[in-house]
């Protein structure tokens, strides 16, 4: 069934009259499409067209959009019990045991509704157990909007020489910008330099287990090992952003799967197939920090945390991915899309390569791989420009900036790849055109 035509361009110019920029979310911007159904692995815009989505909300929708499962579980709580702001919330501790049962570093869970609110959580619980107050973190990496972590990850004014812990926009505090030490990805010099001047001021030191932030890059081997041993050495608390890997990856987290466990996790984003749920896990001694409106703990309170509906979708969502052969599914998916892809690069002669992981994936106009961020800025922007704009030309929705992860979700089927595979062909043709 398709939407009645609707004219997008006017939904667009009545949003900007009153919001700013007409979006709630700087990615939303540069898109004509306003999408008003979602299902499975596709969504339709206000005019009746139809995409295989491979945006996916970046990283949110799992198990397929508007799961029914999912959904049901919602409404039954909503209907029996919604917020009410006193004690344990339903479904808080059977969704926390669920995620300790199966996360490496999680002893203990705390619920937020944001990868910000737990990259924030992080710092401050960091903070109140080291009594230190700079924080590492690799250039590229995106760690949310809190002014202790954005930094280091700004596209619009990197050169091969602009410093790296330049802030990621406007208005954070100047202070705490200089307390972000940033080393590039994949450096061990650098980050063996940066704990030799850094490491007793160092309260924590952030990292992605595998990169998202500019498409797919995953550590060097030993690199992670080696960030391991330098926090435990110096006392800093390692810190894993697992909101795009966490529940996508794997059930357990990318940390499950490279056998480097951090002593605290941010997670979100697929936990809960779409519904606004994020936390921080982490081990007995840090969790213990966590309080409320005292000096010697970081504060955790907010309205909406570990909100029943929020907690019922991750509850379901989990146990669909403990009863199906979701990841199974995934993974195969994924490596269908990136042998696919890979042939096509090879046959059109396109100057691109592909990689990912799971259900990701990332196309690079470069002639190799990258291992760092401004490695990846190199891919050929123009390039990926006519190569995005066919792809949404013949129904596939991708991320709109060349060095954006795509991914697939559990309804996508072995049909809806080998077709995007097709049109991938069409697209790198455009590209080089």
């Amino acid at each position: 069934m398709s939407e009645p035509a609707t004219d997008q361009a006017a939904t667009w110019r009545r949003s900007e009259a009153v919001v700013p920029r007409g979006v709630s979310s700087g990615h939303r911007v540069g898109w004509k499409q306003v999408f008003v159904r979602t299902h499975g692995a596709y969504v339709w815009d206000q005019e009746g067209r139809q995409y295989v989505d491979y945006l996916n909300a970046w990283g949110p929708i799992v198990l397929g959009h508007s799961d029914r499962r999912v959904n049901e579980a919602v409404f039954d709580a909503v209907n029996n019990c919604d917020l009410t702001g006193v004690g344990p919330q339903a479904g808080e501790a059977e969704l926390a045991e669920r995620i300790c049962a199966v996360m490496p570093s999680a002893d203990k869970v705390a619920f937020c509704t944001s990868g910000t609110d737990a990259t924030m959580h992080a710092v401050h619980v960091a903070r109140a157990a080291t009594g230190r107050l700079k924080v590492l973190k690799f250039h590229g990496s995106y760690h949310g909007w809190n002014d202790h972590v954005a930094v280091g990850s700004s596209r619009k004014d990197l050169s091969e020489t602009s410093a790296l812990n330049t802030p990621n926009g406007g208005g954070l505090h100047p202070a705490v910008v200089a307390d972000v030490v940033v080393v590039e990805w994949n450096d061990a010099a650098g980050l063996r330099a940066a704990f030799d001047e850094y490491g007793d001021q160092l309260a924590a030191a952030f990292t992605e287990g595998y990169v998202h932030s500019f498409g797919c890059v995953p550590a060097a081997p030993g690199f992670l090992e080696l960030l391991r041993e330098l926090c435990t050495k110096n006392g800093v608390v390692m810190v894993m952003d697992e909101v795009k890997t966490g529940f996508r990856a794997a059930l357990g987290g990318y940390q499950s799967i490279c056998g480097v466990t951090p002593d605290l996790t941010a997670f979100g984003k697929a936990v809960a197939n779409g519904y606004s749920l994020a936390g921080l896990a982490g081990i007995d001694a840090l969790m213990g920090h966590l309080g409320a409106y005292s000096k010697t703990e970081a504060t955790i309170d907010g309205t909406y945390n570990a909100s029943p509906y929020a907690l019922a979708a991750g509850n379901k969502t989990m146990e669909i991915m403990e009863s199906d052969d979701v990841f199974g599914t995934l993974y195969a998916r994924g490596e269908q899309m990136r042998t696919g892809i890979a042939a096509a690069i090879a046959e059109t002669g396109a100057p691109a390569t592909v990689t990912g992981i799971g259900s990701e994936w990332c196309v690079y106009f470069r002639p190799e791989l990258p291992t760092n961020f401004r490695e990846a800025m190199q891919s050929d922007a123009e390039m990926y420009g006519r190569y995005h704009a066919s792809l949404l030309a013949q129904g596939v929705l991708e991320p709109a900036f060349p060095t954006g992860d795509r991914r697939l979700n559990a309804a996508t089927t072995e049909a809806d790849v080998a077709t995007t595979i097709e049109c991938v062909r069409v697209a790198l043709r455009a590209a080089v055109s």
